[in-house]
């Protein structure tokens, strides 16, 4: 595919595509089968499909083309360059979508969920992106935005006369609708917990002692033997990698060294290289072997993990448990934990879910709502918490309207940042950057 746009579209069509028609009888929103020809020589370059869009009902309010080619990077090359020498240029990472944000067509929140359709890994990712895309953020901001401005528009009346001071009533309703509106936001602002999660997935490290079952526990996670089991203590000796995605939250999977007193130096730089990997990871899971009695080893790593975010993984229930139930019980402590086969697969989907429950919190992966997935966003929400905190709080001690109204204009200012509406110059190249070429 090759997009063209700008005012000068036609015109390059016209150029160099051909049809059995002719160019003028190319109806808008229609494809269109033909010949792009190099006007420079004459050349034919391919045969391919032609689409026109006039402005504004394109993908950037401009006038657009779009060619659909034979997949081959010599010819897309060829016309490319065919262009460049017709007066058109390449495009900047983004471009295209900025254009359509300048135009109008979508707002700011909308065009980052473009980049974060294209980047999506899983299919919830994809189906979480494409309801920012759809305007769900602009949508729920908006009355929100439409209460402030009514809250302001009524105090700048009482600044206006200030001969008649705002009954007391007033002040009181108007501050209790601040709360009303602060609570919506930081209903916003802890779904982020959950929504940064689902946009950029998290990271998981499987440690335990030598020979416990780690390497089995990570091909069972990833439904595939990646990486080597065998029955010799120390058989991973470095990091195994792997992405997988549960849930539809991407995964980064780490099968580290087996943790004990090691020798040799290649044992103890795989024992280092573990333990940073539990340093970096979002989440730990504590393999134990309960086909063999408790072991102190067992005991003191646990203890280095209670800081961290553990699951422990009670491994081999496929034999004899050399564990009592109150052993698995005062070991977890408190922890979240799952008993599983590594090697038949029992308890992988449970364990899965306790996962989730940990990341994510008891309501798991949403599905409906309003979901904040960008760190920007939630900095602007929060932002405009605290102003209108500022502004309930003078509401409620008695200062002036205008001290409320300060704070009040300041909020919605920051809320109008998150689509785009104000004070975005500075954004909009940072953010279009990290597009790809084309988007």
């Amino acid at each position: 595919m090759v997009r063209v746009s700008g005012p000068e579209t036609d015109g390059l069509l016209r150029q160099i595509f051909v049809t059995r028609q002719g160019f003028d009888a190319m109806i808008p929103r229609r494809a269109v089968l033909g010949r792009i020809v190099d006007p420079r020589d004459g050349t034919e370059i391919d045969e391919a499909i032609a689409t026109r869009f006039q402005a504004p009902h394109s993908y950037t309010g401009e006038d657009m083309g779009e060619f659909s080619l034979h997949g081959s990077p010599v010819l897309i090359f060829a016309i490319l360059d065919c262009l460049c020498a017709l007066g058109a240029r390449m495009a900047e990472p983004g471009e295209f979508t900025m254009r359509a944000f300048l135009h109008g067509r979508i707002d700011l929140t909308q065009a980052e969920a473009v980049r974060d359709i294209i980047e999506a890994t899983t299919l919830y990712q994809a189906q979480v992106a494409a309801r920012q895309r759809s305007g769900g953020l602009a949508q729920g901001i908006r009355p929100v935005k439409q209460q402030l401005i009514d809250l302001i528009v009524n105090l700048e009346s009482a600044v206006e006369f200030a001969d008649q001071e705002l009954p007391v009533s007033s002040r009181e309703t108007a501050a209790k609708r601040l709360e009303t509106i602060r609570q919506q936001l930081q209903e916003w602002i802890r779904s982020f917990r959950q929504g940064r999660v689902i946009r950029n997935g998290f990271s998981l490290a499987i440690v335990g002692r030598p020979n416990v079952g780690k390497s089995s526990l990570f091909n069972a996670l990833l439904a595939q033997n990646r990486s080597i089991v065998a029955e010799i203590p120390g058989t991973t000796r470095d990091l195994v990698t792997e992405y997988t995605n549960i849930g539809g939250i991407p995964v980064h999977l780490q099968d580290t060294a087996g943790i004990h007193d090691a020798q040799g130096v290649v044992e103890k730089l795989g024992i280092d290289r573990s333990r940073q990997a539990i340093a970096d990871a979002d989440a730990v899971l504590l393999v134990a072997d309960t086909s063999r009695p408790p072991a102190k080893e067992d005991r003191d790593l646990i203890d280095q993990l209670r800081p961290l975010r553990c699951i422990v993984v009670m491994n081999k229930s496929d034999l004899p448990s050399r564990w009592s139930p109150g052993e698995k019980s005062q070991f977890a402590d408190g922890q979240a934990w799952a008993e599983v086969s590594a090697k038949t697969g029992s308890g992988i989907d449970g364990l899965r879910g306790i996962l989730l429950d940990q990341i994510l919190g008891p309501a798991g992966t949403p599905r409906d709502g309003l979901l904040v997935t960008n760190l920007r966003h939630c900095r602007n929400l929060g932002a405009a918490e605290q102003d209108l905190s500022r502004a309930e709080a003078a509401l409620k001690n008695g200062l002036s309207e205008e001290f409320a109204l300060v704070d009040l204009h300041r909020g919605l200012r920051n809320l109008d940042e998150i689509t785009g509406e104000t004070g975005v110059e500075d954004l909009l190249d940072e953010i279009f950057s990290q597009f790809c070429v084309g988007k």
